[in-house]
């Protein structure tokens, strides 16, 4: 972290404050980051703003707007990411910053997108403000992998989620699965659901499961469903095809669809995704994520089945993992959470590093991170 004056336990409470603030606009900013901004007058809070929806206000000129000249005059400024310099929807922050005359601003990390990238820590340095980059570098990351995901691998950050037994099954042998985790798991799945970009299935769970793919039990507005369906199997009568706002029901497919069937699916209004296909048939998944990223796409759900994870899992594009373990068992002829992965050895494994566990009801639940470090 770049050295500067200032309290370093000061500088990571107001940070989290910021932080704590920037979350608010989860759900509503995408493709933009989430950003959240604190102003600091000798070691008091004079206002706190957020980065409320795509096209509005950045956190940074939302904050200042909130301040006289004399609060701002000489004021810390607390921001999770690396203020802009360049013209967008909005002004640059940097101007904003330097003609409000504050005196430090504190980054929680620079902003990887190119149009930044540093040249907003300059700009402010060059006026001759103090500049404090990495406070509570680590949970600015975690906030806004999904932006910096889309920016550095040029594709949608994944979360994959799987709700099993005991025993890591998904369904019964016959594919039913309603309800494995109970009714507070299901709703904290909805509030995931709300602040991300899309939610992703393969066409079998659309077969078994018949499900919306929508937000009930919480409040928020519903991502773009989206379905891998190479052959186009899904069944016309699926509740997620009869959802409002067709066009952000999403099939990602192959050149193996069924014509008719694609321009019956198109008079519905259903979009689709083109997508190359695998050598047995299935669609290309990292393919599909780079044509979802070209469309805006910056963060999915992944529920299910085991074939898509296992699709995903191999290709090492799942960033995250959560694990609903419910209290049964099921058994082996139930459906495995995790599809073939055709491993020689441990060392081929994926493997994932917990970072926080919750429980929901009866449900433990079990957050992952990807290890850099553990097996490729």
């Amino acid at each position: 972290m770049d050295t500067a004056d200032g309290n370093r336990n000061d500088d990571e409470r107001f940070m989290r404050m910021a932080l704590r603030e920037a979350i608010k606009g989860a759900g509503n900013v995408s493709p933009n980051p989430l950003v959240g901004a604190v102003a600091v007058q000798n070691g008091a809070v004079m206002a706190r703003a957020y980065h409320r929806k795509y096209g509005d206000l950045h956190a940074e000129t939302a904050l200042l707007k909130k301040l006289t000249p004399e609060q701002s005059r000489g004021a810390t400024i607390y921001v999770n990411l690396e203020p802009c310099c360049h013209v967008g929807k909005t002004a640059p922050c940097t101007t904003a910053l330097m003609n409000a005359e504050v005196t430090r601003v504190v980054i929680g990390m620079q902003d990887p997108n190119p149009l930044v990238d540093g040249k907003g820590i300059r700009l402010l340095r060059n006026a001759g403000i103090e500049v404090t980059v990495g406070v509570c570098e680590a949970e600015a990351r975690r906030l806004n992998a999904p932006f910096l995901t889309y920016m550095e691998k040029h594709r949608p950050w994944l979360l994959l989620k799987v709700a099993q037994s005991l025993d890591g099954r998904i369904a019964l042998s016959n594919g039913v699965s309603r309800w494995i985790t109970g009714e507070a798991s299901r709703k904290e799945v909805h509030r995931i659901r709300a602040r991300l970009d899309a939610v992703l299935v393969g066409v079998l769970t659309v077969i078994d499961d018949d499900p919306e793919l929508t937000v009930r039990h919480v409040k928020g507005r519903n991502p773009v469903r989206i379905i891998a369906d190479s052959k186009l199997r899904i069944p016309l009568g699926a509740r997620l095809l009869k959802q409002s706002q067709p066009e952000r029901t999403w099939i990602l497919t192959t050149s193996d669809a069924d014509a008719a069937k694609r321009a019956q699916l198109s008079r519905m209004g259903i979009q689709f995704v083109d997508c190359a296909r695998t050598s047995d048939g299935k669609v290309d998944m990292r393919d599909a994520m780079r044509q979802l990223a070209s469309r805006g796409i910056t963060s999915i759900l992944v529920e299910g089945g085991g074939t898509v994870h296992a699709a995903l899992l191999t290709e090492g594009l799942c960033d995250e993992l959560i694990v609903a373990v419910a209290p049964l068992l099921i058994g082996s002829d139930g459906r495995a959470s995790v599809g073939h992965l055709a491993l020689n050895t441990l060392d081929e494994a994926p493997s994932f590093k917990t970072y926080r566990t919750a429980t929901f009801g009866d449900d433990h639940w079990f957050y992952l991170e990807r290890d850099v470090h553990g097996h490729s």
